[in-house]
């Protein structure tokens, strides 16, 4: 059953996170942000290869258990390239969000969650901050999540003439020309703070499920060849 319960584990964490950080961007320009879409998807097909377990071991049936194993053994390789794949992300990861953030008009791509179910494209940048009413729900959905402002801070939107009201430590509409309190720190060190910790849950969360799927295979192929002895005992 620890197969099973870490798959809804990964589920619930998933949710969580997705629910919490709908707005955030994936500053990095490809899906390396997806961290609660990657954690459903493990922990759905965790789930789901737990049960053909308990099928295959209740049931005493051949084909469900060594199908379990090859399946379980194959997703401990995928497992194990996420956690490499985590550890990579702390490599040059401030040049790449500096880049991105001030894309500007040099046509940088970042990507918004902006549902459960989908991962959108946008042409960002500051200056487009204005000009495109996705540009600006990503924006300030950014910096009202991760209490930011700008790419370093606040006089990074000195160049379009006005701070959003989405930098103001309590957002109501004008407080930035109220001169209201904002928000000190830019989203670059937010956001990546963010996605070291979005690595670090996949990778640990990986490594953990990978612990207990290697019980798991080892479990089936030993449940297996006991069956399979069984049934040459029986008919031979």
């Amino acid at each position: 059953m620890g197969i099973p319960t870490g798959g809804l584990g990964l589920i619930i964490l998933g949710s969580v996170l997705q629910l919490k950080f709908v707005g955030v961007l994936d500053i990095l320009g490809d899906e390396r942000l997806a961290t609660p879409v990657i954690l459903l998807a493990f922990g759905s097909l965790c789930t789901l290869l737990g049960f053909l377990g308990c099928c295959g071991a209740i049931r005493e049936n051949y084909c469900l258990t060594v199908s379990f194993a090859v399946l379980l053994a194959l997703v401990i390789m995928i497992e194990t390239a996420a956690v490499i794949t985590a550890y990579a992300l702390h490599e040059d990861l401030r040049t790449g969000l500096s880049t991105q953030l001030q894309a500007r008009d040099k046509g940088g791509r970042f990507f918004m969650l902006i549902t459960g179910r989908s991962l959108c494209m946008f042409q960002m940048g500051l200056s487009r901050y204005n000009r495109s009413s996705g540009v600006q729900m990503a924006w300030d959905q950014t910096q009202q999540t991760l209490s930011c402002c700008g790419v370093a801070n606040s006089s990074d939107w000195s160049a379009l003439g006005a701070i959003p009201d989405s930098c103001c430590i309590e957002p109501v509409t004008g407080c930035a020309k109220e001169l209201a309190p904002l928000h000190s720190s830019g989203c670059m060190d937010k956001v990546e703070n963010w996605i070291l910790i979005n690595a670090a849950l996949v990778g640990s969360a990986s490594a953990v499920l990978a612990g207990l799927q290697v019980v798991g295979v080892c479990f089936a192929c030993c449940l297996s060849k006991s069956i399979l002895k069984d049934f040459h005992d029986f008919y031979y």
